[in-house]
């Protein structure tokens, strides 16, 4: 198996972020700044903290932008600009550059997932993908009531039944068996969990996505504690 030194990573930065308009209809989401930093800075300083060096920059929209930001970095990048297609595809054209393991994060996600635990954990189940996941706590109290309105329970911010995907993918080289006969990014999840290949591996830190300006206003005032985890 190798290091995880020589472990690439796929960062997903080439859709439009629509949600972020006006700020987007100017650059590409993953270069929106969260106060001074653009948020795949955000990502790729805290992957670089965890020995990963080697990243292959998916881009699409505003793809020169990207470009540009990367091009006196102090990091190996590789831009690979698929233009305007589905993630699958996105992964299809960064397969000659994959040698073994490798890590996929979404260029909007950032979360302080440690990927020495997330490594360990992929090596240690027979499938041939991993997916972090997080556990929802609802913001506000619950209240059931009748139909009188008198109040039966009270559940202060509640976790939600399931868990959500934050991205932080680890997949094998075998994967590609199953991209190129998926339709689609989602068809490949399904495809993967049918197959019983598809194993979750449970984040507990921070975890921040931006898709929407309220997101990036929530983001601006917890984007300390993140930091403080460094």
């Amino acid at each position: 198996m190798q290091n995880i030194s020589v472990m690439k990573t796929i960062l997903l930065c080439g859709g439009e972020g629509t949600r972020l308009h006006p700020l987007t209809k100017k650059i590409p989401k993953s270069l929106v700044k969260i106060k001074d930093k653009a948020i795949i800075d955000y990502i790729i300083a805290h992957l670089t903290k965890h020995d990963l060096n080697e990243f292959l920059i998916c881009s699409g929209y505003k793809s020169n932008m990207i470009e540009k930001h990367f091009k006196n970095k102090p990091i190996k990048t590789q831009i690979i600009n698929s233009g305007t297609v589905d993630i699958l595809q996105r992964i299809k054209d960064c397969k000659n550059f994959i040698d073994d393991e490798f890590l996929v994060c979404y260029g909007d996600t950032i979360a302080n997932v440690n990927i020495n635990n997330l490594l360990e954990f992929h090596r240690s189940h027979s499938g041939v993908a991993t997916i972090s996941s997080y556990e929802l706590r609802q913001n506000f109290g619950i209240i059931k009531k009748n139909k009188d309105n008198l109040v039966l329970s009270f559940n202060e911010k509640p976790r939600y039944p399931g868990s959500i995907n934050i991205g932080y993918f680890i997949f094998d080289k075998k994967i590609f068996k199953y991209v190129q006969t998926a339709h689609s990014w989602l068809d490949l999840i399904l495809n993967l969990t049918e197959e019983k290949q598809l194993f979750s591996f449970k984040h507990e830190g921070i975890h921040i996505t931006i898709n929407t300006l309220n997101e990036l206003a929530s983001a601006e005032k917890s984007i300390d504690s993140y930091l403080d985890t460094f």
